[in-house]
């Protein structure tokens, strides 16, 4: 059992690679559908959702908490996958939000520039121009919003267990050389490995609940989570949001038990000083 995550620049074959690995294994495959199944989970706007895990952030969205909640929703959907075992996902920082997994096999795949955007112009019909234009803006883009969101580099090549230059390498190749690497015994699920990824998991889900919640305040509550085990601390104002609160964390695949640790504490109302 084992996780396969891959990071990609524009027409590099990551994706074509990652589909091939999951077919020769017979595992699961997941690229854009992470972001369908995030809007779907948490009731936010595709459109927005891919704008904000793939595009340049623009200034006014540096000052605001929309790009943050939007990553804990594509985090929470990439750990809850990667905590199901034998699947690849290729993509949206998946490496990146698996850095710390240690049966994760992070991917790299880029080639020259020029090499990529001729693959381009041969699948879009673009010029070699508008084909090169596009490669270095979309890397532009990509890699400024993972800096934003995560703070590391994307090109940074000690995220990744293996990088891989398509320029001739073939689909085929790459698919090869991931599933030898596979063979190791690093990358294989151990149940202590499997049990951390799914606290990950719970953790990760009930925050970007909590941030889709119109009532619950993400920053008073929080949620630590050992062997299912989930402990919820904080406080909030009402009988109420305490029970939404634990009915939030009680439906997160994983979760075993709740211990219950946050305090109703309503909010004090000043009477008007008298003059």
């Amino acid at each position: 059992m084992s996780i396969v995550a891959i990071s990609e620049t524009t027409s590099s074959l990551g994706n074509e690679i990652g589909r091939r690995v999951s077919e020769r294994l017979g595992y699961r495959f997941a690229d854009r559908e992470i972001i369908v199944k995030a809007a779907e989970q948490f009731g936010a706007e595709l459109s927005d959702l891919r704008h904000g895990t793939e595009e340049k952030p623009t200034f006014w969205e540096r000052l605001t908490e929309s790009q943050h909640r939007y990553r804990a929703y594509v985090d929470s959907i990439i750990l809850e996958m990667a905590s199901g075992d034998d699947v690849v996902l290729t993509g949206l920082a998946a490496a990146i939000v698996l850095r710390h997994t240690p049966h994760a096999l992070r991917v790299r795949t880029n080639a020259p520039e020029r090499v990529r955007a001729n693959r381009l112009e041969q699948q879009q019909g673009l010029t070699r121009e508008a084909a090169l234009d596009l490669v270095r803006h979309t890397d532009h883009e990509r890699a400024t919003r993972v800096k934003f969101l995560y703070r590391v580099n994307v090109d940074d090549q000690l995220l990744y267990d293996l990088v891989l230059n398509t320029e001739r390498l073939t689909a085929d190749e790459g698919a090869r050389l991931i599933q030898e690497m596979l063979r190791e015994q690093r990358f294989r699920t151990t149940p202590v490995s499997r049990d951390q990824l799914i606290d990950l998991s719970i953790e990760t889900r009930a925050k970007a609940s909590f941030m889709a919640s119109p009532v619950i305040d993400p920053q008073r509550v929080a949620v630590f989570a050992s062997g299912g085990c989930a402990t919820l601390s904080g406080s909030v104002d009402t009988d109420e949001e305490y029970r939404l609160v634990q009915e939030t964390v009680a439906r997160i695949p994983g979760v075993s038990r709740i211990v219950n640790d946050v305090v109703v504490t309503p909010p004090i109302k000043r009477t008007p000083a008298a003059y």
